[in-house]
């Protein structure tokens, strides 16, 4: 998160971030921390209803945050599919604590009728869910939206909401820390519409500082090692292999483009290009950015 701090930024991103979904979420929660380390950026979050009109609604010169990744329920889809084919450059990242609570328009439990919860809080609170097995599970958009839905329903109505939304409910049935753990939380990242390099930056960084690399690797063909092989290129060069996940091209059955995460120090910055570069000479690389941890 180093780069922020540095004048270009301080000129090239006032006032803005685009964020999913609305103030009382836990990108909000994001956002503020992400405000809260860069006061010099003097920015305020902008809300949109979809990953698609978050992308979308980012300007050339502003900035974006999306959720990536929860403690609980792994990697978010609709986020990986958006960076799959987008040019963006990330610039770092930030980790909220998570946890939901339950309100409802009944007082037991076991009167509940249809709960709403949002698509990725939904596997976050299996155990919860499990033990409601006559109600109907209402899938929604946002944690806000299943809070909006709950406020205007009717009885027999539950929905599961962030904690930090529950202070301030009235309703007959209220249940704190439903979530299966309660040290979960949810990554998120800090991202600009600009093409990433796969050319490394230039930068005064200490050589103990650490960096994470994220990118997409696709080899040309579904040949057997293949997967093997680009993990090579990683080891050999002695960098921290963080994550690794496989998405669907869409062009044929068995082509996968894979996720990587590559993690290391600024020691290590030529000799991670280098190997980019090497990679680059057999696989379509897409690089997502180089940041500071």
């Amino acid at each position: 998160m180093h780069l922020f701090c540095t004048p270009y930024y301080r000129k090239k991103y006032p006032h803005e971030i685009i964020c999913p979904g609305s103030a009382g979420t836990f990108t909000d929660a994001a956002s503020q921390v992400f405000s809260a380390r860069h006061p010099e950026l003097n920015i305020a979050p902008d809300y949109h209803p979809t990953f698609d009109l978050v992308y979308n609604s980012v300007a050339p010169d502003g900035l974006g945050l999306l959720p990536l990744e929860n403690q609980l329920d792994g990697f978010v889809l609709a986020t990986l599919q958006r960076l799959q084919s987008a040019d963006v450059t990330e610039l770092g990242e930030v980790t909220v604590p998570v946890n939901f609570g339950l309100a409802a328009r009944v007082d037991d439990m076991a009167k509940i009728k249809r709960i709403f919860v949002q698509f990725k809080t939904e596997g976050q609170c299996q155990n919860l869910l499990a033990n409601l097995p006559q109600a109907e599970i209402i899938t929604t958009s946002s944690n806000m939206t299943s809070l909006e839905k709950l406020q205007a329903g009717d009885t027999g109505d539950a929905a599961i909401v962030p904690q930090s939304q529950m202070a301030a409910l009235d309703f007959p049935l209220l249940q704190d820390n439903v979530a299966d753990q309660d040290d979960n939380a949810t990554r998120f990242i800090i991202f600009k519409k600009e093409p990433a390099s796969l050319t490394a930056p230039d930068g005064t960084e200490a050589p103990t500082t650490a960096f994470k690399f994220p990118m997409f690797v696709t080899p040309p063909t579904e040949q057997p090692g293949v997967l093997r092989e680009i993990l090579t290129h990683l080891a050999d060069a002695g960098l921290n292999l963080v994550t690794i996940m496989s998405l669907p091209t869409r062009q044929k059955i068995g082509i996968y483009s894979f996720y990587i995460e590559v993690s290391g120090t600024f020691a290590q910055k030529a000799l991670l290009f280098e190997t980019i570069g090497q990679m680059a000479a057999a696989y379509t690389v897409h690089p997502l950015g180089f940041y500071a941890l």
